[in-house]
């Protein structure tokens, strides 16, 4: 996927029963820079009209096929097919709330693989910046934060579990 000049895109991408909020910018050159619920990675995509398309997420590639943009379709992702919906946020109706507003913000893991700490608890109190989980990934030890206030919801992994990229790993309400 190359720069396009179109600026930034905001979607509410619906997989099973969790909804994100995705923002897309146009960087200069190839590639674009994707927030989902604020936690920035760094993406490059080789999507054909038709076909298997790749898609890289920090130095992890994938195999993707299906998928047409807006609305409800199916896209296969390393063979695992999943049920996605994707909705334009700018052209909701005005009153619709934007998507995580009354789901929490979710922390991502953006690569495959394992937690070494979680470094909060159900029920804790966090400001921004605060310290929620350190992944290792390529022998590099990763500590992701808070993107804002809140209270953790929910911790959906442990010390020692391997995780892929996309998993939740915590959810802040």
């Amino acid at each position: 996927m190359t720069g396009t000049g179109r600026g930034r895109s905001r979607l509410a991408v619906r997989v099973g029963g969790a909804t994100f909020l995705v923002e897309v910018d146009d960087l200069p050159g190839d590639g674009v820079e994707v927030r989902v619920d604020g936690q920035a990675v760094r993406v490059d995509a080789r999507l054909p009209a038709s076909g298997p398309g790749s898609l890289l997420l920090d130095g992890v590639s994938y195999l993707v096929e299906g998928g047409n943009g807006l609305g409800e379709t199916d896209v296969v992702v390393d063979g695992e097919v999943l049920r996605v919906q994707v909705e334009d946020v700018a052209a909701r109706r005005p009153g619709l709330a934007a998507a995580p507003a009354n789901t929490g913000r979710r922390l991502i893991a953006p690569m495959p693989g394992k937690v070494v700490a979680v470094l909060v608890e159900v029920g804790q109190p966090v400001e921004r910046g605060a310290g929620l989980v350190v992944l290792e990934a390529m022998k590099m030890e990763n500590e992701f934060r808070a993107t804002g206030p809140g209270v953790v919801k929910e911790i959906l992994v442990a010390p020692g579990q391997a995780v892929n990229a996309g998993a939740l790993l915590v959810v802040i309400g």
